[in-house]
This record gives C-alpha cells, sequence and structure tokens, in this order.
C-alpha cells in the first residue's frame, strides 16, 4: 500500500495509529463495562442482603402473627367459659340467697332442706366445670389471668366446703326435706 509515494512508509503510521485508538476505545469500552459491573455486582449483594432481611423480618412477623392467633383464639375460648360463668353465677346467687336470707333474719330458726344443698352442690359443679377449660387460658394471659383464675377456684372452694359441712349438720339434726 502507498501512501504519500513511498511504500509502507505513512501507510504504517496511520495504520498504527488507527489501531491504536481502536485499542484505547476497546479498552476505556472494558474499563467502562468492568467498572459498571462492579457496581452492578454491589447492588446485587446490598439487594440480597436486604431480601434476606426481609424474608427474616417476615418470618418472625408470621410467627408473631401465628402466637396472636393462638392467643386470640384462646382469649376467644376464656371468653366464651367467662361467659358460661354468668348464668350460672346467676343460678348460684337464686340457690343461696334464701339461704343467706334465712340466716339474716333469724340464726336460730334457720333450716336448709338437702335438696336447696343439692341444688347448691349441683351449681358449683357445673361453675368448677366451667373454671377447668380456663386454666390454659389464664395461662396464657399472665398474672391477671391466674389471680382471677384463683379468686374464682378459692370462692366455689369455699363454697362447696360450706355446703358440705351444712349438709353434715343436716345429717346430724332432724331436718324437714
Amino acid at each position: 500500500m502507498t501512501f504519500f509515494g513511498r511504500p509502507g512508509g505513512p501507510a504504517r503510521m496511520v495504520l498504527s495509529i488507527v489501531a491504536v485508538a481502536v485499542l484505547s476505545v476497546f479498552a476505556f469500552v472494558i474499563f467502562n463495562l468492568n467498572t459498571r459491573l462492579e457496581n452492578q455486582q454491589r447492588a446485587n449483594e446490598t439487594s440480597v442482603v436486604g431480601s434476606q432481611n426481609i424474608v427474616a423480618i417476615n418470618d418472625k412477623l408470621t410467627n408473631q402473627l401465628q402466637q396472636l392467633t393462638e392467643l386470640t383464639h384462646t382469649a376467644r375460648n376464656a371468653l366464651d367459659a367467662t361467659a358460661a360463668l354468668g348464668p350460672l353465677l346467676t343460678k348460684l346467687d337464686e340457690a343461696i340467697t334464701p339461704a343467706a336470707a334465712m340466716l339474716a333474719s333469724n340464726s336460730a330458726g334457720a333450716q336448709m332442706t338437702n335438696d336447696q344443698l343439692t341444688n347448691i352442690q349441683s351449681i358449683l359443679g357445673q361453675v368448677q366445670d366451667t373454671i377447668v377449660p380456663l386454666v390454659s387460658s389464664a395461662d396464657s394471659f399472665g398474672d391477671q389471668g391466674k389471680q382471677l383464675l384463683a379468686t374464682v377456684q378459692s370462692l366455689v372452694s369455699d363454697l362447696q366446703i360450706s355446703v358440705a359441712s351444712v349438709q353434715t349438720i343436716n345429717q346430724m339434726l332432724p331436718l324437714p326435706g
């Protein structure tokens, strides 16, 4: 090839300049691409770490929601059992009121029939049967639930002891009914 009248002279120079320019552009493109790939890799690593954090938080949230669901179910059962106590306590009040009135008016003439005592004891049994399912619920609600349960169980126990004592007294005395 002949440029400017000499074979190979200026043509080599032009070709070498073009080759150096092409290599420079190619090196710039590779360097720029490498920089972008490194930035993308860092972004991907950050994204992976962020995704792992999101998954961990999601797992924690799922566990907390499951615990909340279980606690809500326990609370619902406790409320149902507590609501069932209302009519039983009303019946117990109706059964105990005549005895309390007799004792208040004249303790010497106060006599309770065995039927009245059996009725009171039956209602106390129903109250006790309603309280038993509350034990697991009380555990779930901590100290307040345990205190409430202990108070109600103590009340039922005391009333059962009182009824048993009155029945024992009734068996010793010749009473009507």
